[in-house]
């Protein structure tokens, strides 16, 4: 799982080492992936939540993501939770997260998928 910690101004990136990194690698291909997700969703809520008056200060985003047990070698589905600060209703929170996973460009094209092509440079 990795978690997103907006806190005095700047983000804070945590994770459980689910995922062996390859040595000599500071995280796992699985760890940036997830922190991807999870940094597009809180920078995406913090500026929701500034536009609107919110204080965001503690907001927490944590992603934690399920691997296929048959097929090709990928990620079936990702969890996201967010963990909002203060006393917020329910409405507000489900008009928020709707809201930021609307405009979230990691999350956009994780849903819906890139065409992606490989090439040898000489």
């Amino acid at each position: 799982m990795i978690s997103v910690l907006w806190s005095n101004h700047s983000y804070t990136v945590s994770s459980d080492n689910t995922y062996e990194a390859p040595a000599g690698a500071r995280q796992s291909p699985m760890d940036i992936l997830c922190e991807s997700l999870g940094m597009c969703i809180a920078v995406s809520l913090v500026r929701l939540m500034g536009d609107a008056g919110l204080d965001s200060n503690l907001l927490t985003v944590e992603v934690v993501p399920h691997k296929a047990h048959g097929g090709a070698p990928r990620v079936e589905n990702m969890n996201v939770s967010v963990i909002f600060p203060g006393a917020l209703s329910t409405e507000i929170k489900e008009k928020l997260l709707l809201q930021a996973s609307r405009v979230c460009t990691i999350g956009n094209t994780l849903k819906r998928g890139s065409e992606i092509t490989y090439e040898i440079k000489p």
